[in-house]
């Protein structure tokens, strides 16, 4: 039996300005949540999860060492061995987290994101109500949610030319086949890339060109 075909929407990446916009029109509690999840590519509960100690200014890292689940407010394992990861943090996340801590200082378990009563929040809480209104007040796609601020990472990194590896790694994937089905068209410079490359070997200044000679050359030949 054949089973039918699926065809999966393309991922239309928001915008560093959409992503702006929406970070704008967040209550200032909750600000540095856009910037943090655009800026690290997080899943919705490892930004609720995330504790001051996970985050490390003067190595310019954060680590995801736990999630919260839909449903909970309590921490618990990341879902899969890969989540675990140590990312890079950008100057924007760590200025953002900077002025957010000395706003609201890290609470007794030491979560950075927590409600006024001193507790995490849950996922339905934060993004079916604070995100969704936040989304309608900058008038982005009413369709919109958290998790688009890691496709907006994945897509910035991939436009600059990370590896598909890296950006696989940076999402805690556990291979760079996920990434390339749901970012492969979000590479439209790789056409010129390869026509470089392969310029850039043949030219006849190139050290590639020497290498090659040197291979080709050798191929066949009985050793002396």
């Amino acid at each position: 039996m054949k089973l039918p075909t699926f065809n999966q929407p393309r991922v239309v990446p928001l915008t560093v300005e959409q992503v702006r916009q929406l970070a704008d029109v967040m209550p200032l509690r909750n600000h540095a949540m856009v910037i943090t999840q655009a800026g690290l590519g997080l899943r919705i509960g490892e930004l609720l999860a995330l504790r001051a100690s996970d985050v490390n200014f003067l190595g310019r890292t954060a680590t995801v060492a736990t999630q919260i689940a839909p449903g909970e407010k309590t921490r618990t394992a990341p879902k899969t061995e890969t989540s675990r990861r140590t990312i890079p943090l950008p100057q924007v996340v760590a200025d953002a987290l900077a002025l957010h801590m000395s706003n609201y200082p890290p609470a007794v378990d030491g979560s950075l994101f927590y409600t006024r009563f001193g507790t995490p929040y849950r996922h339905d809480y934060y993004g079916a109500r604070i995100f969704k209104e936040a989304v309608t007040a900058a008038g982005l796609p009413h369709e919109t949610t958290p998790h688009d601020l890691r496709h907006h990472y994945a897509s910035v990194l991939l436009l600059a030319g990370e590896s598909v590896v890296a950006v696989a790694e940076r999402l805690g994937h556990k291979n760079a086949n996920l990434v390339l089905s749901t970012y492969g068209h979000l590479m439209p410079n790789s056409e010129d890339r390869t026509r470089k490359a392969i310029d850039a070997a043949w030219s006849p200044k190139s050290e590639s060109t020497d290498l090659l000679r040197t291979v080709v050359g050798g191929v066949g030949q009985k050793p002396s």
